[in-house]
């Protein structure tokens, strides 16, 4: 099997050798499989670059074929693994983030639970989320002994909160099922991943999955989603919510769509968005439909569970209780603040 590790690559200095490296020992790790390293370089301002230009002899050592496609000006997350995907000469792509890793043996592993599935449209690797201190805070397992392998569509659309469709990264996913179903990451989208794996979600039919951890996913400050929520990450949910609910009818993703919908409303009242910008958004929102989609709040955090009872109202009420609940929790946050002080 050949395998296509794509991986964009924008100021991630401090972490793209251990990403690189930990790629290249796939090499060594896995002699049965052939591997090809693409990095997409996109631009970035802090010499990553120069970084994995003195990483090539390392990938060669290791017998990864080792490629980098360069952009003329930086496109974002998304066009970097489109770029990625249009170049990949693998049976299978897998994408990485360039301040993640990988374990030992991941992709050997990932390789062998394909094949053992009958080469399935995708396999979904597991994580291991590390803090900066090394430490190892919590590790996600998408493995059921039961039921390794989803088989068929029903499955899979049963199996739906077994499964990850939030990242796209630390999957093997076959790479003729990318390119017949047209899949591709919306360019300049905050979150792409979720509008990614929905879209994929609407045609996959076939998933295995496997024990070993596989990925290591680093917590790092000033990342994209830990950084403070802007217009632009408002508007890409917006989005991604208006092309959730022009799919068909799917309990699943109306599911996704309210979910996004309601970490949307929290973020408008709770952040410093004017009130003109807070009116057209709420408006658009309910023109999707939203809150008549189906969702089950249960697994919500307590005060998105408030916030999503906003769904049932009209337009005006919703937004006046919006305005007063996080208000009220805005409040109780700086009174808790001062008794701790």
């Amino acid at each position: 099997m050949k395998i296509s590790i794509v991986i964009p690559v924008y100021n991630v200095a401090p972490w793209i050798e251990g990403c690189l490296r930990s790629v290249f020992e796939q090499g060594a790790d896995s002699a049965e499989n052939v591997l090809e390293c693409i990095v997409v370089d996109d631009c970035g301002t802090d010499g990553s670059m120069k970084i994995v230009e003195s990483l090539a002899p390392a990938a060669k050592a290791c017998g990864v074929d080792f490629h980098i496609v360069s952009h003329i000006h930086n496109r974002g997350l998304a066009a970097a693994r489109n770029t990625g995907t249009a170049v990949a000469t693998g049976d299978y792509i897998f994408y990485i983030d360039g301040d993640d890793s990988l374990e030992p043996r991941a992709l050997a592993n990932l390789a062998q639970a394909a094949a053992c599935a009958d080469y399935p449209d995708w396999v979904q690797g597991n994580y291991r989320r590390v803090l900066p201190t090394g430490e190892v805070k919590e590790e996600t397992s998408y493995f059921d002994p039961a039921c390794p392998i989803y088989t068929d569509r029903t499955a899979v659309v049963r199996n739906f909160d077994r499964l990850n469709f939030t990242n796209a990264h630390n999957k093997l996913i076959r790479t003729d099922f990318i390119r017949d179903n047209g899949l591709a990451f919306h360019d300049g989208l905050i979150y792409e991943d979720v509008l990614w794996c929905m879209q994929a979600y609407g045609v996959v039919e076939r998933i295995a999955t496997l024990r070993p951890m596989t990925y290591r996913r680093n917590f790092r400050e000033g990342s994209i989603m830990r950084s403070a929520m802007t217009e632009v990450k408002l508007d890409s949910l917006l989005y991604i919510v208006r092309q959730l609910a022009a799919m068909p009818r799917d309990t699943n993703v109306e599911h996704r769509a309210v979910f996004n919908a309601v970490y949307g409303m929290k973020n408008l009242y709770m952040g410093p968005f004017g009130g003109a910008y807070r009116r057209q958004w709420m408006a658009a929102l309910w023109e999707t439909g939203v809150p008549h989609m189906e969702a089950d709040f249960s697994e919500l955090q307590p005060l998105s569970r408030l916030v999503a009872r906003a769904l049932r109202y009209g337009l005006f009420h919703a937004k006046v209780y919006l305005r007063v609940l996080l208000w009220l929790y805005g409040l109780f946050l700086r009174i808790r603040r001062k008794r701790e002080e």
